[in-house]
């Protein structure tokens, strides 16, 4: 009877150190722990339904490269237009274009510094809840894995339109005045 005792008490116990094993094996100590307040991206990222919001989420889509982030804020209608002073023209391109664009630049990019400055005056700037025209400028600088710098400063002045105010703003149009 003892024996069969001792036996008992060595399969329990060789089920209870099984057991141990696993929830050690189920930590992982490397691995970050999940957070019980999911993270807001509108506050990590900069809220689109402001326009300081939205700006700081254009930010935030070259600081990360994402062109995907950047693409959530262009209007389907969207069209990036420039000057192009060696032909005296001004040349356009749609979102499919835009996104491509960006897209290709991020990818060549090993860092891209975007910093808004100041808002700019403008003689049209109407505001409402659903059309905003803000021209800012700003300063760009991207350095390319091939270790290639270019930097340049400018001002974009921008159509923002939304359905309704709690809708987030997206960029219809953006006229290009950069130095690049």
């Amino acid at each position: 009877m003892q024996r069969f005792r001792g036996l008992q008490v060595a399969k329990w116990g060789g089920a209870v150190a099984t057991v141990g094993g696993m929830l050690v094996a189920a930590c992982n100590p490397f691995a970050p722990a999940l957070d019980d307040v999911p993270t807001d991206p509108n506050k990590l990222l900069g809220n689109p339904v402001t326009v300081r919001g939205f700006f700081e989420r254009f930010r935030a889509s070259y600081q990360l490269r994402d062109s995907t982030l950047y693409g959530q804020l262009l209007d389907r209608r969207f069209t990036f237009t420039f000057r192009d002073f060696a032909n005296n023209v001004d040349r356009s391109w749609n979102r499919d274009v835009e996104v491509n664009t960006t897209y290709r630049l991020f990818q060549a990019a090993r860092t891209a510094n975007l910093q808004w400055t100041q808002y700019l005056p403008t003689s049209d700037s109407a505001f409402s809840d659903t059309l905003a025209y803000v021209e800012r400028s700003f300063s760009l600088t991207i350095e390319q894995r091939d270790n290639q710098t270019f930097a340049g400063a400018g001002s974009a002045r921008l159509v923002l339109v939304r359905k309704n105010r709690n809708d987030p703003w997206r960029m219809r149009s953006w006229y290009d005045r950069s130095e690049f």
